[in-house]
């Protein structure tokens, strides 16, 4: 275990060109800002219902986050309490026994759950970039704005979006 982080920390050191003699640091900056339907996307790749929230779809995203925190989380209990149950079966060797019918009911719902995580983040991805195309189309024409007031003159207000 510690081989493997010495290579991956060498290795992304060589790659991002610090200088090991002096040990002058570099760093990585990705810049998310810009309203983009890949942006959106990455976001939900990187956290599920991210993307969603960025879309200006809050409870969209808090549900998609939800949905697939509670199947990864039930997906790693059922997968740990089928081992046991395994566990037990070989401890116990009757062939016939009821921690074998456990086992297979826990692995399988570990596997149900883990494709439930998974369509939850392809979900998550195609509909934060889906989302995010249509309203990137719709924002870049709703950018400027030009009002006139009868006699009183003409406002041009200019929209950008800002979001913490």
């Amino acid at each position: 275990m510690i081989k493997k982080f010495i290579v991956i920390v060498i290795s992304v050191m060589l790659l991002n060109g610090i200088n090991v003699g002096n040990l002058s640091a570099c760093s990585l900056t990705c810049d998310f800002s810009e309203y983009t339907a890949t942006n959106a996307a990455l976001r939900s790749a990187i956290m599920p219902g991210w993307g969603q929230g960025w879309n200006n779809q809050k409870t969209k995203g808090w549900i998609v986050f939800g949905v697939f925190a509670a199947s990864v989380f039930g997906t790693f209990y059922y997968l740990n309490k089928s081992e046991s149950d395994y566990v037990s079966y070989e401890r116990l060797g009757a062939k016939n026994s009821s921690y074998y019918d456990d086992y297979e009911k826990d692995l399988n719902t570990s596997r149900i759950l883990g494709c439930v995580a998974v369509a939850t983040w392809i979900y998550a991805v195609v509909d934060a970039y889906l989302v995010a195309k249509k309203e990137s189309k719709k924002y870049a024409f709703e950018k400027f704005n030009v009002d006139t007031y009868g006699r009183d003159g003409v406002m041009v207000t200019y929209k950008t979006r800002f979001d913490i």
